[in-house]
């Protein structure tokens, strides 16, 4: 086989030019940048994955943007650098007939496609490089606009994906699983079951499903994870919303230490970077209080740096030696529509993972314009970027199209896979013929170095084959962890690689004592307190979180208290409701007490948190009414009480809430209605979509939109009560002479 596919394989020191410099990227001095392939052997690539032996694996066909029944699938392809001289020759198709192919992931053999309205899993059984099975794993999942993006597995063993705020069609022949319906605001068609059954097909019998690219909203998007294996079988159940209150994150990474950072799209507002955890609510489809930046906002979570016009798109965490340390154990993010790369240096203010420098500094760029149909000059559109085996970065370039153009059958959109490297640095001599045998032939100390690969199916791969040697491997990761310089990526993949094994209380033990020893890294203790969790909620540990993890509710560092208290909501320790309240009494920091009153909210039935309104701690009244408000347990009348409470920010959001909501204006102020007589009748517009006056009067609640069900949320107080034009959301993009 490896006569038959030359690796894509960089060979140090070529400098592989197919684009003349005034059309490359511009980057800081002293980086290069070289051309590994173009068109006509790419056109616009949408993401990529780097696979066990190093080869790059790139979606891309004519689906986006308006695809019909009928449009030919988005493809998998193979990039084949045959003469190794650091440019792609030819491709190869391994896999193919997809809809709009947005996200991919390894895992050992199986390749796991994000392609909404599905999800599907390829694999490659007898060798040949192409994929002779497909499973469909999940199913109406909305259309490709806002669809399912930035497929990744965490060390945990979860698979987590970000999800748009497109819906599915929501009917039994194509339906989603609970959770996305949940995230939705989707009520579930009767008989409908919480998953729809996996479906096994051959290449010759595999057919996507379909979903019109109209637009089709649903409530909010958001960050989802699931077990995707039970006993080397697919599995994909255990779905759960890990944190929500989107409009369109394309994709998701995390860093050494398993903390993620994102990008959220926005039209109006400007894009958002934000870090999002167990829980966390960005704002979008807020149940009462929609934020697009959550800034002094309470009922939802900040965002990481200031906004944005531009369409964030991929993400990538990278720490490798090759890139000079102004450079290293950063973020890099893609801005598709300002042609652009950023690079986000992460500074923690407590709990609370930011920007270093404000906004991330531009590291490439395409020198102005914007990524639109009308764009030209250099073409740089990135899409995906990914760090390579040989420590360089690589970025995808979509061309200057928006959508597919064909031409005699054959799609003739531009695009390119730039590689950026640091001149003075020598790129890593990663390949060996041990990337083509089978992991079971690796020793132990291998294994245990690609556990702090930048390559994610590396990491992956060599995780699971650790565990499957389970005690000898247990023993050789715990002498590891205690090596003092071990890279942090290395402690937190061989940490929950030991985490990973069930049933045994010396793990525990160990993972206590970490927490416990205060002289231990904070990576180390943190990553323990989530592995205890999860061990709690899994059934694979003790039944309980240990003392220590209480203990550090009143810790001095916020991180600590912030994963001390995720650790007792993913838990669920309803034992520590009074120890939680005393620590809403008095946090100051924004992300730890976010946290604390949705830990409240779900761990305490409504009647108890009601009594929590009469407590005299400030603290404690505004975490009761911040989750009674959530979970809309307050009525108008109830909520009167506490608008003119002694402590300011309790005062404050009632004020708040009784604004946004209207629940209270009867109490409020004595509102006369406005009468009219009905002077106009049967609007009608060229486009034919339904319009209606509400003669009734405009107020919070009413639809706004004919052709959604989307609802007012403000009115000013001006407007109240006026009669109004009920439009069509869809007429929003139509143009005309008059």
């Amino acid at each position: 086989m490896r006569g038959f596919l030359a690796l894509l394989l960089v060979v140090l020191g070529t400098h592989a030019t197919w684009a003349a410099d005034d059309d490359l990227p511009i980057v800081p001095k002293g980086f290069v940048v070289d051309v590994v392939a173009k068109e006509p052997l790419v056109s616009n690539p949408c993401v990529m994955a780097f696979d066990r032996r190093g080869r790059i694996f790139i979606a891309q066909g004519p689906q986006w943007r308006g695809p019909t029944p009928q449009t030919p699938g988005d493809r998998i392809d193979i990039l084949i650098d045959e003469d190794s001289d650091g440019i792609a020759d030819r491709r190869h198709t391994f896999a193919e007939g997809f809809n709009s192919v947005q996200g991919l992931a390894w895992h050992g053999d199986d390749l796991w496609i994000a392609n909404a309205p599905d999800l599907t899993v390829v694999r490659d059984t007898d060798g040949d490089d192409r994929a002779d099975q497909y499973f469909r794993i999940y199913t109406g999942l909305g259309n490709l606009e806002h669809s399912l993006h930035g497929l990744n597995f965490g060390p945990d063993g979860k698979l987590y994906m970000s999800k748009g705020n497109s819906k599915g069609y929501n009917r039994l022949d194509q339906l989603a699983p609970q959770a996305f319906r949940e995230l939705w605001g989707l009520p579930s068609p009767e008989g409908a079951p919480d998953y729809t059954k996996i479906e096994a097909f051959t290449p010759k019998t595999y057919q996507r499903k379909y979903h019109t690219p109209q637009d089709d909203w649903g409530q909010q998007g958001g960050i989802l994870r699931c077990d995707p294996y039970r006993e080397g079988e697919l599995f994909a159940r255990n779905l759960e919303i890990v944190a929500r209150g989107f409009r369109n994150p394309w994709d998701i990474s995390f860093d050494d230490q398993f903390n993620w950072l994102g990008t959220d799209n926005d039209q109006t507002q400007g894009d958002k970077i934000f870090a999002p955890f167990y829980g966390a609510h960005f704002g979008w489809g807020h149940s009462w209080s929609y934020h697009w930046t959550g800034e002094g906002h309470l009922p939802t979570v900040p965002a990481s740096a200031p906004l944005f016009e531009g369409s964030g798109a991929g993400v990538v965490y990278y720490h490798a030696k090759q890139f000079p340390e102004k450079y290293r154990n950063v973020f890099f993010i893609n801005d598709w529509l300002r042609r652009k790369v950023y690079a986000f240096r992460p500074r923690w203010d407590g709990a609370w993972m930011k920007c270093q420098d404000g906004f991330p500094p531009e590291f490439a760029h395409a020198e102005g314009g914007r990524s639109l149909p009308s764009s030209s000059g250099r073409v740089f559109e990135p899409t995906d970027i990914e760090v390579g085996p040989d420590g360089a970065l690589y970025v995808l370039s979509w061309g200057h199209g928006y959508g597919a153009t064909i031409k005699d059958g054959k799609q003739i959109d531009a695009g390119r896979i730039y590689r950026i490297r640091y001149a003075d640095n020598p790129l890593a001599r990663w390949h060996s013929d041990r990337r083509s045998e089978p992991h079971s032939k690796w020793s132990l100390a291998e294994l245990f170095a690609d556990l702090g690969s930048d390559i994610p199916a590396w990491r992956v791969n060599a995780q699971n084959e650790l565990l499957r040697r389970g005690a000898p491997a247990q023993r050789f990761l715990l002498s590891k962890l205690k090596d003092a310089d071990l890279t942090p990526a290395r402690q937190t993949w061989a940490l929950w690689t030991v985490g990973r094994f069930p049933h045994a209380s010396a793990i525990d033990d160990y993972l206590t004592q970490q927490v416990a020893a205060k002289a231990a890294p904070r990576n180390i203790r943190i990553q323990s307190l989530r592995i205890l969790a999860q061990r709690v909620r899994q059934g694979t540990g003790q039944r309980e979180l240990p003392a220590a993890v209480r203990e550090l509710l009143a810790s001095d560092e916020a991180r600590l208290r912030h994963a001390a208290v995720q650790a007792a909501w993913q838990a669920s320790q309803k034992e520590w409701i009074d120890d939680l309240l005393d620590l809403a009494a008095n946090e100051k920091d924004r992300i730890v007490f976010y946290t604390t009153w949705n830990v409240l909210r779900e761990l305490a039935p409504a009647s108890e948190r009601k009594t929590w309104l009469q407590d005299a701690r400030g603290g404690v009244r505004l975490a009761a009414l911040l989750g009674l408000f959530h979970d809309d347990l307050l009525t108008g009348k109830e909520a009167l009480a506490y608008r003119d409470d002694a402590d300011l920010r309790v005062a404050k959001l009632t004020n708040d809430w009784l604004e946004k909501t209207g629940q209270a204006k009867d109490e409020i102020r004595d509102v006369t209605a406005y009468r009219h007589s009905p002077i106009v009748a049967d609007v009608q517009a060229r486009s034919g979509r339904r319009y209606e006056l509400d003669w009734t009067g405009l107020a919070v609640g009413k639809r706004h939109y004919t052709d959604r069900d989307y609802s007012i949320t403000k009115v000013p107080e001006e407007l109240s009560g006026l009669p109004f034009l009920r439009t069509a959301n869809n007429d929003d993009r139509t143009t005309g002479g008059q």
